[in-house]
């Protein structure tokens, strides 16, 4: 059977059983198991969590200490006692307004009702997704071992995050596409489908006031959902399809203004401008979409070579995402609609992240980074699980040489995504000019290509060189701690890395709260590109190359 053919069929074919063992096909999981476990488990790791507020004699705050949930709740405070000053609302007021509806009743757990909503509607839909391509029993297994029993997967479903909401409307996107989809669905009238797809995009564009950058899988699910509409006025004449589809189209338009409108007009009301403070403290970080390739390469294959985070990449985490690429990969080339339409999305969406100057290999584990991406982690195990089905499908004596062809298919696809890794070169000599009595340190370079400096002699703890309100001139200009640099461990030192190359001669940098080495300081300046060598899983766990 070609992989064309195996990713488009629904439902999955069988061979024959024994008679006295239902086929796979046919065992049924209730859904009271599947919701039942996902809170199960959910309510487990949301009250043993040791950052529960109130868990902690130390920390009573818990994770309301922390930045991004401290302000979540500030915000849903400040809504409940309609309070609209500029600083009270940092974020898009979405996620605040749904826990200020229960603050009154449970005022330390205000989300906690809406992330397990967002959790079990999540689960229901990727079931009913996965099921159109395999049994109930493979597909709950696929979610229970990447959401449900996936440490820190489900852990960040149960810490208050906004992406708890992206997945629960991403879900509700999803699950009208599938609808869609069916084959020989009735038409309704003009009005009724411009209807539906006004109410599809309104609640879509939901997301401009909950996180907005998730907003643009819109480029996915809009063109899919007129193309699913496309599909179903196969029978119509050219006339009525186009009046059709043009009121679609203006439908989906006019939903997405819900969304666009109360942001625009939230900003307004609180930051005097339509754009607000979340797009200028958003971009304070730094969007790189030039450096895509290097950071993506860094997040999902080897996080030390520049970052020094050994064991962070994605693929060292989950050494089955080789698989889930692949299966992406063959979804987006063979999949039927739904499939590539799926595929896609997790591209784009990790695409539109991977540029920002704060999504490094050490944030994405450190501080929870991953949370921007856990709806994709039962989709990435279905991508893989397609493979292994691609490969062990009717497995039997007379099929072992296609069984073992395809293995090898695999196995050499593998190799080639597993070649690549970064090279570091040398840049020049770095000459250390002076060190003074306020600790600037003063040193040049001639002016080749840097991508990160290695400054042995300086010592601190983590917190105190990733954190610390470090300051770096070059050649006059200040760069900004994050947006253009970041200083992360090093042997014997510290690293500092530039989110662009930089060609600058002169450098000054003021680090905080860091000790000088009774040795005195040294310099390297080093560029990384990437090159080809033996495949190698796991990138991330050899010594740095510096």
């Amino acid at each position: 059977m070609s992989s064309r053919s195996w990713l488009r069929q629904q439902p999955m074919p069988r061979k024959a059983r024994r008679t006295d063992m239902p086929p796979l096909k046919e065992i049924k999981i209730p859904l009271w198991i599947s919701l039942g476990l996902g809170a199960l488990v959910y309510c487990f790791f949301y009250f043993n969590y040791p950052a529960l507020p109130g868990n902690s004699l130390v920390h009573p705050l818990g994770w309301w200490g922390w930045f991004d949930q401290g302000e979540y709740i500030k915000a849903a405070r400040a809504l409940m006692q309609g309070d609209f000053s500029a600083g009270k609302h940092a974020y898009p007021p979405l996620y605040p307004a749904i826990g200020s509806i229960l603050l009154p009743w449970v005022p330390v757990h205000p989300f906690f009702f809406f992330n397990l909503l967002g959790l079990l509607t999540f689960a229901n839909v990727f079931m009913v997704f996965a099921t159109r391509y395999t049994s109930q029993v493979e597909a709950f297994a696929l979610l229970a071992l990447s959401v449900y029993f996936n440490e820190i997967i489900i852990l960040n479903f149960a810490i208050p995050w906004t992406s708890t909401g992206t997945a629960l409307l991403y879900s509700l996107t999803i699950y009208r596409l599938l609808q869609k989809s069916k084959p020989g669905r009735p038409l309704a009238s003009i009005p009724v489908e411009s209807a539906k797809a006004f109410l599809f995009s309104g609640t879509f564009s939901l997301l401009a006031i909950l996180r907005p950058i998730d907003a643009g899988a819109a480029a996915v699910f809009y063109p899919a959902y007129l193309y699913f509409s496309f599909k179903s006025l196969g029978g119509a004449t050219s006339q009525v399809r186009a009046k059709a589809l043009f009121f679609q189209a203006l439908a989906l338009g006019a939903g997405l203004l819900i969304g666009l409108g109360l942001f625009l007009l939230f900003n307004l009301k609180v930051h005097g401008h339509v754009l607000g403070g979340y797009y200028s403290s958003a971009l304070a970080n730094g969007y790189f979409p030039f450096e895509l390739p290097r950071k993506v390469f860094s997040l999902v294959f080897d996080a030390n070579t520049v970052f020094l985070e050994p064991g962070a990449s994605l693929i060292s985490h989950f050494p089955w995402l080789a698989l889930s690429i692949i299966g992406a990969i063959g979804c987006l080339i063979w999949g039927s609609a739904m499939l590539k339409i799926m595929a896609a999305a997790i591209c784009l969406q990790f695409s539109l992240y991977a540029p920002y100057g704060d999504l490094t290999p050490v944030s994405i584990w450190r501080y929870y980074n991953i949370h921007y991406f856990k709806w994709m982690f039962p989709y990435l195990a279905f991508f893989a699980w397609l493979v292994l089905r691609w490969i062990f499908e009717h497995a039997s004596l007379s099929t072992l040489r296609e069984t073992a062809f395809r293995a090898v298919v695999i196995l050499a696809c593998a190799a080639v995504l597993l070649m690549p890794r970064f090279s570091v070169t040398p840049t020049g000599p770095i000459v250390l000019r002076q060190v003074d009595a306020e600790n600037r340190v003063a040193f040049s370079s001639n002016g080749d290509a840097i991508d990160f400096i290695d400054v042995e002699g300086l010592a601190g703890g983590f917190n105190e060189i990733f954190l610390g309100d470090h300051k770096l001139l070059a050649d006059g200009e200040p760069m900004h701690r994050v947006k253009d640099f970041k200083l992360v461990p090093s042997p014997g030192g510290v690293r500092i890395f530039f989110n662009q190359t930089v060609h600058a001669r002169e450098f000054l940098l003021t680090p905080v709260g860091l000790n000088f080495a009774p040795g005195g300081l040294r310099l390297t300046a080093s560029s990384y590109r990437f090159t080809l060598g033996k495949p190698k899983l796991i990138h991330d766990i050899a010594t740095a190359n510096h």
